[in-house]
């Protein structure tokens, strides 16, 4: 069942980022289109992966696409 995803603001993010409560992650696949649109402190996706076992529980994860 899905259920509504809730939307933040890009200064909701950054907040988030600085405080160490939230990863950026872009949805490409693609290293080639994160490239593209990679955002200040984004990970890419295949990074994200590579991370996951390490993140705390608590840590908020936001992903975007361009």
């Amino acid at each position: 069942m899905m259920t509504d995803v809730p939307r933040v603001t890009a200064q909701e993010v950054r907040g988030r980022q600085r405080a160490k409560k939230a990863w950026l992650v872009c949805a490409y696949e693609s290293d080639e289109m994160f490239r593209k649109a990679q955002l200040d402190g984004a990970l890419s996706l295949s990074q994200f992966q590579e991370r996951l076992p390490m993140l705390p529980r608590a840590t908020e994860i936001v992903f975007y696409c361009a």
